[in-house]
């Protein structure tokens, strides 16, 4: 994979979960529906279902969340990369976790003085999802790369 093109996205504002279906459902949350619609029709909507990648590399009080897929027609791996905090949320689906889970995106906005989310019907399906430890170590290039890049961030 290292002979493509690495395109980071860190631009998106975190996620959401849903654990109410047949299959778990994680939310990437833009702030805007230009981004959304940019990231899906530019993006995302090029991925192989069966070649996505979700990790969870979790900590004492964060966790950092890697999703990536290398675009055969883009020939581009698109890299979505971002520490968050752990949440019950989180721990309610880790907890859920059936070894897949559908990726959607949504748009968290201002209406009337109070904040919601607009949920995208764009879907995907993920089957590569695993939960590791901070400690853990991968033999994975991207994923490397990716969390050196979130180490980085932190200590500036």
């Amino acid at each position: 994979m290292t002979d493509s093109k690495i395109d980071w996205f860190e631009d998106f504002l975190g996620l959401g979960y849903h654990v109410f279906d047949v299959r778990p459902t994680v939310y990437l949350i833009f702030d805007g529906r230009r981004k959304l619609a940019n990231t899906w029709n530019k993006l995302i909507k090029y991925w192989p279902d069966d070649e996505i990648k979700m990790r969870f590399f979790e900590g004492e009080e964060n966790y950092e969340f890697v999703l990536y897929c290398k675009s055969r027609i883009l020939q581009t791996t698109n890299v979505f990369l971002k520490s968050l905090k752990i949440s019950e949320h989180y721990k309610q689906f880790v907890d859920e976790d059936i070894g897949s889970a559908s990726l959607q995106l949504a748009v968290y906005f201002a209406k009337d003085k109070k904040y919601e989310l607009e949920i995208f019907k764009f879907k995907k399906k993920v089957t590569d999802l695993k939960f590791l430890k901070q400690s853990d170590t991968v033999d994975d290039f991207i994923v490397s790369q990716a969390r050196e890049r979130l180490r980085q961030a932190e200590s500036k």
